[in-house]
């Protein structure tokens, strides 16, 4: 999942500024460039509210030093932390601080208070870190950060039950069931070779999780059920193709869409009354598909094909293509969403505003469109590597996660301009669930 940019081109006048920087590296430096930088350690987050009871991961990083070293951790006050800087909270509220040193006179510390979980009832906005599998949490409204929990593995793509009770988060081989009344959780058992991916709630009280390790022909979606002790259980695994990866559902739950990154395809699936799952269609797309969106209203499928020639060569056409529904017959041809290397990676819809946003990786921003039209509307700036975005159709929000920013960024839909910028979040953060 995680991955570097695809290397661009180089210009006339970017040679010539290699020229000339090669040439300014050759002179002899001053003794003042000679002097190393000061050893110095820093602790990630500085500041941090984890839930009662729950585990939050702590980093640190070390600059200056050249010769071996190992971080050492330690707290004060309440609670417990291990080796590996993994802080476990006590079950009541209270504030430590966390220590961590390397070397001789080289510390640095963060503070951290135990906080209650919040109020299920009111929106919230789960943000999915894939570096170290912590979730934070805000309030969807205010934007506010709640309290945050780490998980194990690298956290990915986020669920939340219909009826508010429980998220299903995704996070390699295992799902992790997350009780929102507690912020307590249950994991599955790990499935051999797998690597969950990205999840969506369905009917009759199912989730549904792809598995970017599946081969054609294996499978590549499991569907899962949480039981009332909160442990999520599989309950089918269904047929896909190469790489399965974005997923889009619509009809209540019933219908659902998967995007096969490596097959270059895109397969329909439909739940029955007796919750056994059916391939129901299939349309071939353009080279790496991977986020994929639904308008019901309009009967448009949306993929985008998130390549460039570096990865694919002549095959390569990224850009956003529409399928009729429910044909899945291909409508017009390819858009270009930015630069040869916009990287289109991530799609939502607000269905009342009849808006497309398609997010560029590469570009780093978001693309508006009127949808049936694809007139172009506008460009909303976003961070370093932005990632799958969220939309909430009540408040007509769009929540973009930047996983090298850090960050997320919230736009209104309606006016699009910023609600909030640059909103600093756990490490590498690929999706916010809603």
């Amino acid at each position: 999942m995680k991955r570097s940019g695809a290397p661009g081109l180089m210009t006339a006048g970017a040679a010539a500024l290699a020229v000339a920087a090669l040439v300014t590296c050759q002179t002899k430096p001053s003794v003042s460039a000679l002097r190393p930088f000061p050893a110095r350690i820093h602790i990630s987050p500085k500041q941090a509210a984890v839930f009662l009871g729950d585990d939050l991961q702590f980093a640190a990083a070390v600059v200056g030093i050249t010769q071996a070293y190992s971080v050492r951790w330690s707290l004060v006050g309440p609670g417990s932390i291990d080796e590996q800087g993994r802080y476990r909270a006590p079950a009541t509220q209270a504030v430590a601080n966390v220590v961590a040193s390397a070397g001789s006179g080289l510390a640095d510390s963060a503070t951290l208070q135990t906080v209650l979980p919040p109020d299920p009832r009111r929106p919230l906005a789960l943000v999915s870190c894939y570096d170290d599998a912590t979730i934070d949490v805000h309030d969807a409204s205010t934007i506010r950060a709640l309290g945050s929990l780490s998980l194990q593995g690298r956290t990915a793509g986020v669920a939340l039950a219909s009826d508010r009770k429980h998220a299903l988060i995704a996070s390699d081989s295992t799902v992790y069931a997350l009780d929102l009344a507690s912020m307590h959780f249950r994991q599955s058992v790990p499935f051999s070779n797998a690597r969950f991916s990205q999840a969506a709630a369905l009917a009759g009280d199912l989730f549904a999780v792809t598995d970017n390790q599946a081969q054609a022909g294996q499978p590549g979606v499991r569907i899962f059920r949480i039981k009332p002790n909160g442990v999520p259980v599989l309950v089918q695994s269904v047929i896909a193709g190469e790489t399965p990866e974005g997923i889009a559902v619509v009809d209540n739950g019933r219908t659902f869409f998967i995007g096969n990154i490596n097959s270059n395809e895109v397969m329909r699936f439909v739940l029955q009354p007796d919750n056994r799952v059916r391939q129901t269609g299939v349309v071939r797309t353009g080279t790496r598909p991977f986020g994929i969106a639904v308008d019901p209203a309009k009967r448009l499928l949306f993929v985008a094909d998130n390549d460039t020639a570096a990865v694919s060569g002549s095959r390569s056409h990224p850009g956003l293509e529409r399928f009729a529904l429910p044909s899945m017959r291909r409508v017009g041809s390819v858009i270009s969403t930015g630069s040869a290397t916009s990287l289109p990676l991530g799609l939502a819809v607000d269905e009342e505003l009849h808006r497309l946003f398609v997010v560029n990786e590469g570009d780093g921003n978001a693309i508006v469109y009127d949808v049936p039209s694809m007139r172009r509307r506008a460009t909303l700036e976003l961070g370093l590597t932005p990632w799958l975005p969220s939309l909430d159709s009540r408040s007509h929000r769009l929540f973009v996660p930047n996983a090298r920013s850090n960050s997320m960024d919230i736009y209104d839909t309606k006016s699009l301009r910023a609600v909030r910028r640059n909103v600093p979040t756990c490490s590498y953060p690929t999706f916010v669930g809603l």
